[in-house]
């Protein structure tokens, strides 16, 4: 069989349409919130829950499922700002957190709760979340790896 059936599209565009609206309405609240944008949210609370406010670029760049180039670009704008830094080390670039950054998130945390509270949590009965749970566990193998928290 080479196209989907109509019941696969459905399911294929509920997908999408969770992952997408989903994440586009939180980001939206942290832009109103704060100026800043869902992956700036992103790339600050991966650094400080993954690494303790320091990472590898390229494990920052996994983490966050983008392209060497759009990470790279993220960074740069991030930097500007005085958010992040980056630094040279061992053979690759090492991000960390700046003051500035260790505020914008303490500011933003709340917000992000509130978001995915609001578009998310508090639309769904308990065994929808349970059922949400064990389908991204299923689909997990395919994924990010274990534990890293989408924006």
């Amino acid at each position: 069989m080479t196209e989907l059936s109509a019941e696969d599209m459905a399911v294929w565009h509920a997908c999408k349409l969770l992952g997408d609206q989903v994440t586009r309405r939180v980001s939206a609240d942290i832009t109103a919130a704060s100026g800043l944008s869902g992956a700036d949210y992103g790339v600050l609370s991966r650094l400080a829950d993954l690494g303790d406010g320091r990472l590898r670029q390229q494990v920052l760049t996994d983490s966050m499922q983008l392209h060497k180039g759009a990470m790279s670009h993220q960074l740069s704008r991030m930097e500007t700002r005085g958010l992040i830094s980056r630094e040279r080390r061992g053979g690759g670039v090492e991000v960390a957190l700046t003051a500035a950054g260790v505020q914008a998130l303490a500011g933003l945390r709340p917000v992000h709760a509130t978001a995915v509270r609001r578009h998310l949590l508090d639309r769904l009965a308990a065994e929808d979340r349970i059922a949400l749970q064990r389908i991204a566990v299923t689909l997990e193998g395919e994924g990010r790896p274990s534990g890293d928290p989408p924006a």
